[in-house]
């Protein structure tokens, strides 16, 4: 669904009851530009944080953020909000943010900054204290505006639209002026772990049915096991496996516009790079659905404070008819429900389909905007959101259209007549 351009982001359900109280009381903010090379070094003060943030996200991990920049993905930009509330306190970091700088358009040489900062990452909503999140992101933004080595426009991807830090976002731009578009907002599946939000969807007694044939189906047809791999000795053979399972399906095919990660060197590199650090840390997981000791369906898994994130997952089409990643799907949300250490999980899906979206209630509200750190709105602000909003349009219209001619392809083949039928004397 397309939107039209707003100025500042729609009132969100939720609000920050920080917000109404801020005034003379308010902490002395200082704001670090910095690299990933400098996030090693603040290891416990981004735990601290995790433990206060306003929002989960995972891939704002150091460990993430390292491996991108290891690899070159792109020229990376890291914001540190830092709080002193009395003179004699130490500093404590109260947001972190990273953005990639590279050009708005590959015809229109604008630099922008962007978040998340490699493809294949699937939130861009800033890490921030639940008590100090406008002072955090009203200061990020000011140092963004102030530093004339980075670019002005801010391009953010999947931010959380429906929770405490849109209601930030909101606020905080209003006050300080500074022109949104909104692009587009998305709804994607979630599991969510309390007595108000949702959990599993109820499955029919027919779709039960269904599911448990083809689990019978599959268990005729060799020894089914489910496999979990966390341990740093463990994730790298299994990474391998992911890899390779992924290339094989329709992702690795280049008429199916597939993108699986072996296609990409530097998305290779960098992901066997974040999944390894990652694990190191117990923070990602592989959890794999194997057929005599072959993986047939794999689910990838990362973790940040509260919230896990299922990051990617691949199955042998070759077992289609036996619904591997669906089973897998039941079994991973069976261990979500019961690790208590977690509150929710969110699909990373870019839209709401697909089985989890069938299985899991809950849902997540993301929006794509773009943002001027400025207090005010500039020509060149206009102009890449029309480009922006424009492209996408030509870009929905265009799968809109494939999928019209792939339906009336599968409506031809199945209308041709049989041979020795119509046509063939036949009675």
């Amino acid at each position: 669904m397309q939107h039209d351009p707003v100025e500042l982001l729609d009132e969100p359900r939720h609000r920050s009851s920080r917000l109404a109280a801020e005034g003379a009381a308010a902490a002395t903010i200082g704001v670090e530009i910095t690299t990933p090379q400098r996030l090693a070094t603040i290891e416990r003060e981004w735990r601290d944080l995790c433990g206060r943030a306003l929002a989960d996200n995972a891939f704002l991990e150091p460990s993430l953020i390292a491996a991108a920049a290891e690899v070159g993905a792109a020229e990376i930009a890291v914001l540190l909000a830092w709080s002193a509330p009395q003179p004699d306190t130490p500093s404590r970091l109260i947001g972190l943010w990273a953005l990639a700088r590279r050009p708005a358009f590959p015809l229109l040489p604008v630099p922008m900054l962007k978040t998340p900062v490699i493809d294949h990452a699937f939130l861009g909503t800033p890490v921030l204290d639940r008590d100090d999140a406008a002072q955090a992101l009203s200061g990020m933004l000011d140092a963004i505006a102030a530093e004339r080595s980075l670019p002005d426009l801010l391009s953010i991807g999947s931010l959380d639209a429906s929770g405490p830090v849109a209601a930030v976002f909101a606020e905080v731009l209003a006050r300080r002026g500074s022109p949104c578009t909104r692009l587009e907002t998305r709804l994607r599946p979630s599991l969510l772990k309390s007595a108000s939000g949702g959990g599993t969807s109820p499955v029919s007694p027919s779709r039960a049915k269904a599911l448990r044939k083809k689990q019978q189906r599959l268990a005729r047809q060799g020894v089914v096991s489910c496999t979990r791999h966390a341990g740093g000795s463990e994730v790298g053979p299994a990474i391998e496996e992911f890899l390779t399972l992924e290339a094989s399906g329709w992702k690795g095919r280049r008429s199916s516009r597939g993108q699986a990660i072996l296609r990409t060197p530097v998305l290779t590199s960098f992901f066997r790079r974040a999944i390894a650090a990652l694990a190191n840390r117990h923070q990602a997981q592989i959890i794999a659905l194997r057929l005599d000791g072959r993986a047939i369906a794999m689910q990838v898994t990362v973790q940040s404070g509260e919230t896990a994130f299922t990051w990617k997952s691949a199955y042998d089409e070759a077992h289609r008819a036996c619904a591997p990643g669906l089973l897998l799907h039941q079994e991973v949300t069976g261990r979500f429900l019961a690790d208590p250490a977690l509150r929710a999980v969110d699909s990373c899906n870019h839209h709401d389909t697909g089985h989890m979206a069938e299985f899991w209630a809950g849902r997540r509200e993301v929006s794509d905007l773009i943002v001027d750190a400025r207090p005010r709105r500039t020509a060149l602000f206009g102009l890449v959101s029309a480009l922006e909003l424009g492209h996408r349009r030509l870009r929905e219209a265009a799968r809109r259209g494939r999928s019209m001619l792939l339906a009336l392809r599968h409506h031809g083949a199945h209308s041709v007549p049989e041979t020795g039928k119509a046509g063939g004397g036949q009675p």
